[in-house]
């Protein structure tokens, strides 16, 4: 779904990469014993769910493509350069850490993929950030949009938003700033404190910005000073501290 909760067709490519994987599926699914039920329980989705991936319904993403390819005995390029590619800078991106310690495989929201073991955290809509900050288990199997691999600091229910605005965009060479299409993530078990980067929920809507303590008052401060501050009452609440952010090509 796109940030409207509107659902996205698979691209042209996503259908033939889905294509290239059914085949593959196909030609090794005797030899190996392996049925959509099997992928569907390793995956903690519906078989249903599985074909739809199968058959270019839905679009193929990093972690679905490397729970098959290992169990299909293949590499991701097999059947997606694209995800090939994304697997090649994720690791890239985790490898800044001599020692990674990740989330524990038995929370719901995470799934390990083996040689090498990434963690994996969701990737969903701002449509679906109220019911993330809110519930103390929001998850369900399928919610995401995509799956990202976690930080090493990142929390059981840690999750990823993508930057929709420019309100934390800075136009100051050198400072931290967090462009459209940024990969925010945001641990809602965090407390929030001075100069933090946070989620908040604001009347009906749900925003990223700074929070600020100043003379005994707090603010959401966006970076982009052409937007306005807003003074937290009770009317604002946090969702959740960002932990860190990842920029894609």
């Amino acid at each position: 779904m796109d940030s409207k909760g509107k659902k996205v067709e698979p691209t042209e490519l996503e259908r033939q990469e889905a294509a290239s994987l059914k085949k593959l599926y196909d030609s090794k699914k005797r030899t190996l014993k392996l049925t959509q039920e099997a992928i569907a329980d390793t995956l903690q989705i519906t078989q249903g769910g599985v074909s739809h991936y199968l058959n270019g319904r839905n679009p193929l993403n990093l972690k679905v493509a490397s729970v098959i390819a290992r169990l299909l005995q293949v590499d991701i390029s097999e059947f997606s350069e694209r995800l090939a590619d994304e697997q090649k800078q994720m690791q890239a991106f985790l490898r800044f850490a001599d020692t990674v310690e990740y989330i524990k495989p038995s929370e719901r929201n995470v799934l390990e993929i083996s040689e090498p073991t990434i963690a994996f955290i969701p990737l969903i809509s701002w449509v679906q950030a109220g019911q993330w900050c809110e519930s103390p288990d929001p998850y369900q199997p399928g919610d995401a949009e995509d799956w990202m691999p976690a930080p090493p600091n990142a929390g059981p229910r840690t999750f990823a938003l993508g930057v929709v605005n420019d309100s934390m965009t800075s136009p100051y060479p050198g400072q931290r700033s967090y462009p459209h299409g940024c990969i925010i993530y945001i641990d809602p078990d965090r407390q929030a404190t001075n100069g933090a980067r946070v989620v908040a929920r604001v009347g009906g809507e749900y925003t990223f910005k700074a929070y600020v303590e100043d003379a005994g008052r707090k603010y959401l401060k966006p970076i982009n000073p052409t937007y306005d501050k807003i003074e937290i009452t009770e009317d604002v609440h946090i969702c959740g501290v960002v932990i860190g952010s990842y920029m894609p090509e």
